[in-house]
């Protein structure tokens, strides 16, 4: 949302813009009064616009056709969890418990012969400490744990080697 003042600088007139990323959705309710601050001017605007939802917590509004993304996800719902950068065939985001589960697999996974990396100390301290980043900024959910024990298996086979 949005207040905008006139050309003459008096009249101040709101717009509400949905929030979702690409929808170019925009209401102005007819102006009625004058604002005493912008607080009332946005609560007016978002009780007169039939159909527009808003989250408080996250200061957004919603066109009718994006109003559910305003709604909490009910109690027994994870919300979605999508990766940054990894993606499935079609280009859309994995879900990030899905894609630690898949990466578990991979490191479970047998490893043809003869296909041994060697890094150098300062790589393998260098990528534990990106992996307990990682783990902290994903705390509690499995890509997170999964994070933190690859990086303690290397900083494990670190101190055996050296």
């Amino acid at each position: 949302m949005s207040i905008h003042l006139s050309r003459e600088g008096t009249l101040r007139r709101v717009v509400l813009s949905c929030d979702v990323a690409g929808c170019p959705i925009q209401l102005e309710p007819p102006p009625t009064e004058a604002w005493r601050n912008d607080t009332d001017a946005r609560s007016w605007a978002r009780e007169h616009a039939a159909g527009w939802t808003s989250d408080a917590a996250r200061q957004t509004d919603y066109c009718p056709g994006h109003a559910g993304f305003s709604a909490a996800p009910a109690a027994d719902q994870v919300p979605p969890r999508p990766t940054a950068t990894a993606r499935n065939g079609a280009g859309n985001p994995l879900n990030r418990d899905e894609y630690a589960e898949r990466l578990r697999e991979l490191l479970a996974g047998d490893r043809p012969a003869g296909q041994t990396v060697r890094l150098t100390a300062a790589e393998v301290t260098a990528v534990t400490r990106l992996l307990d980043e990682l783990a902290g900024v994903y705390r509690g959910e499995s890509l997170g744990t999964l994070a933190h024990d690859v990086s303690a298996l290397l900083g494990r086979r670190l101190r055996n080697e050296g």
